[in-house]
């Protein structure tokens, strides 16, 4: 009796796994040095996950796209394994706080997946990353040539290209200031007080003696100083200045005069004290003139790079789709269209 129970308890979990395995069909097959499946239960998690992200469907077209990037990507990681072609987590994990920190200090993972979206990539941040510098050692090792043979844009180039985005090589009024202090975001409010405290007192001080404020922003480098301090920076009278900065903070600084201190800012983000160094009114940008935010680079310095950078992404993209069209045609792809109507 008791091995006739065991042996049907046996028959109901063999029935329950096979009914499990026949639910979740294959959305797509890949084999170039072994046999992988995307199943449709992954895919379609895939898909809810950025949607989700999104906040709206994907279309059929952009689903296609997903599955083609997948198929793709599993094929170039089985040709990396074989070429031996490696990448560390380290190195995906550097590469992924380097994407969040482009974002914005305290930039979350929904913030990243975002942007990507917007980029039209619609693969999770870390197989995207880790893809990327697989590709970057791919043509590091096996492509350099074809980079080196890239040539420079001549200076008729540049020349054409300037009178093209003239229109756009406009420099905003701007002002170039230096800043005392606290940042809110990620302090708890014990910290808060204590570092609100300090530059309240540096702030009052300064009040007394303006001069004073390069000492203070010399000494917010010591250790155990509770506020920090930016010696120089711009910022742009802009929509994008004051949706970085807002718009009390934009007000305040362009009332003020070169040399006059703001008193204390008080914002979101935290505690402000700031010092204009020099305003630079909205004018057209030459070819020789400098570039708002890097003084160290001209208007030609930036179109010839543009202009470089533009056939660079050119012969990547002719690289990358020369080797897509390889391995399609090495390995083994089987897509099951009638598994993805869900």
């Amino acid at each position: 009796m008791k091995r006739s129970f065991a042996f049907a308890l046996l028959c109901m979990a063999a029935s329950a796994a096979f009914a499990q395995v026949s639910i979740d069909k294959p959305a797509a097959t890949i084999k170039l040095i072994r046999q992988e499946v995307i199943s449709v239960r992954q895919f379609k998690a895939d898909i809810d996950k950025i949607e989700a992200s999104a906040k709206q469907k994907l279309s059929a077209e952009q689903r296609k796209q997903l599955l083609d990037s997948k198929i793709n990507g599993m094929l170039f990681s089985q040709y990396c394994e074989r070429e031996k072609i490696i990448v560390s987590d380290a190195e995906v994990s550097q590469a992924l706080g380097q994407m969040k920190a482009s974002l914005g200090q305290g930039a979350s993972d929904a913030k990243l997946e975002e942007a990507m979206r917007a980029q039209g990539v619609f693969l999770d941040a870390k197989t995207y990353v880790r893809q990327q510098l697989l590709l970057q050692s791919y043509i590091k090792t096996r492509k350099a040539e074809q980079l080196k043979s890239i040539k420079e844009p001549s200076s008729d180039e540049v020349l054409k290209a300037y009178e093209l985005y003239k229109s756009q090589l406009i420099r905003p009024d701007m002002v170039r200031a230096s800043v005392i202090f606290v940042d809110f975001r990620g302090l708890n409010a014990d910290q808060k007080k204590k570092s609100s405290d300090e530059l309240r007192a540096v702030a009052q001080a300064l009040k007394a003696s303006p001069s004073r404020f390069d000492e203070y922003v010399l000494k917010a480098s010591d250790a155990g100083s509770l506020y920090k301090a930016t010696p120089t920076f711009y910022v742009e009278k802009t929509p994008q200045g004051q949706a970085i900065y807002g718009a009390a903070f934009i007000d305040k600084i362009f009332q003020l005069k070169v040399g006059e201190l703001s008193g204390l800012i008080e914002n979101e983000a935290g505690l402000q004290i700031v010092r204009v160094n020099e305003i630079l009114p909205q004018k057209q940008l030459a070819l020789s003139d400098s570039l708002p935010n890097n003084p160290q680079a001209t208007v030609q310095d930036y179109l010839k790079m543009n202009l470089f950078q533009q056939r660079q992404a050119q012969v990547l993209s002719a690289i990358q789709n020369e080797l897509v069209a390889q391995l399609r045609k090495e390995g083994s792809v089987k897509v099951y269209d009638q598994n993805l109507n869900f």
